[in-house]
């Protein structure tokens, strides 16, 4: 995606250059047949091309709001993927059930939290709240520019494994108890930053392997490799794990919490799915083929009805006309495709790298991976 201040002139000539150059040089032949070569029938009459470039504009501008829709729908739906993220990583975290430890006298003692902030939220009392923020934000990870903001331990990404707390030896998987958070916990709650980064890959044909690794358990990816469809079935894996946990708890809201957490599964499942209704169902043919057609006849009849009046000055006339149709022309053609890895995708990469920095933030984790960074002005 876009995000500079200013187009960058190596993508403008990417859209532009080759088309605008050829319909120059008609142009300019056109205008030294009829100036110097005194070829009179080169001319036609104005009236016919003027009115197919309005009837251009109009067939330019309804593909162009057409393809516009499904660009905006498809960043709605990932802005609806970071929330139903941090959706299922708060109720995963205030859902199930945290370990139990016991005082000297044999009575339970409700273990602290790995998040300060959770820490904060079980306290059973607190200082009031204060009358006035120094500071207020929005909560966001970046400017509306696309740079990131100023985020504590920014340090590469480290594998699952080095989260592992060195004290607790885990006998069923890779986390353990941590800071009072259950192995279902975290192991569900990576499940869902695997998952995003697993549907990324997915919609740009990617292989999601290299990038889910670090967060799920090698028997766990050795099963995702015989599956077609790796999102679906990471889905289908955090459902599992979840009846597994809620079969094994006695209590009398478990049902409620069940089925409140299937409901954000069966939310994800319908953003996979709308994903892959953008992805797999193209605008019709005749809404990319006939406007294609249609430029490149109308820039081809454009000097034949301006030359007579405006004579040597055709190839320039030409030229600005022609950027202007051909440009809008292929805006239209690249964001009607929004999961291509294109400079009109969708920034799904950095939206992965939010949804990773906001979950693990909830585990209270301190060795964040930075936010992905603009590279000369686009966002991916």
């Amino acid at each position: 995606m876009i995000v500079g201040r200013m187009l960058s002139w190596r993508i403008i000539l990417r859209y532009t250059g080759r088309p605008v150059v050829v319909h120059i040089v008609i142009a300019l032949a056109i205008s030294l047949g009829y100036e110097v070569l005194d070829a009179r029938w080169l001319s036609v009459p104005a009236l016919p091309v003027t009115l197919l470039a309005a009837a251009l504009g109009v067939l330019l501008g309804f593909r162009n709001n057409s393809a516009y829709e499904r660009w905006w729908e498809a960043r709605t739906i990932w802005g609806g993927l970071v929330n139903a993220s941090r959706t299922l990583a708060r109720q995963v975290l205030t859902f199930l059930p945290a370990p139990r430890a016991q005082r000297s006298d044999g009575t339970p003692e409700t273990p602290s939290a790995a998040s300060r902030l959770v820490q904060v939220a079980v306290q059973p009392e607190g200082p009031a709240l204060a009358p006035a923020w120094s500071q207020v934000g929005d909560g966001a990870v970046r400017d509306q520019l696309g740079h990131a903001r100023d985020l504590r331990g920014n340090v590469p990404r480290a594998n699952l494994a080095t989260f592992i707390h060195p004290a607790v030896e885990s006998p069923r998987g890779i986390t353990g108890m941590f800071g009072g958070i259950t192995e279902d916990a975290r192991e569900l709650v990576y499940a869902q930053v695997g998952f995003v980064n697993a549907l990324r890959c997915h919609l740009r044909r990617q292989d999601p392997f290299p990038e889910i690794t670090p967060f799920f358990r090698p028997s766990v990816l050795e099963a995702l490799r015989d599956e077609q469809n790796v999102p679906a079935a990471i889905v289908l894996w955090m459902g599992v794990r979840m009846r597994r946990v809620y079969s094994d708890i006695e209590h009398p809201e478990k049902v409620y919490m069940r089925v409140s957490m299937d409901e954000t599964l069966t939310e994800l499942t319908n953003f996979l799915g709308a994903c892959e209704r953008i992805k797999n169902t193209p605008l019709p043919r005749q809404y990319d083929i006939l406007p294609h057609a249609m430029v490149r006849a109308y820039l081809t009849m454009l000097p034949l009805g301006v030359v007579a009046d405006l004579g040597v000055l055709t190839p320039l006339v030409t030229a600005i006309i022609a950027f202007l149709f051909i440009a809008l022309d292929a805006v239209g053609r690249d964001v009607e495709n929004p999961f291509e890895d294109g400079v009109s995708d969708t920034p799904m990469t950095a939206l992965c790298r939010t949804i990773e920095i906001n979950l693990r933030q909830m585990l209270g984790e301190s060795g964040l991976p930075p936010p992905v960074q603009p590279k000369d002005g686009l966002l991916y």
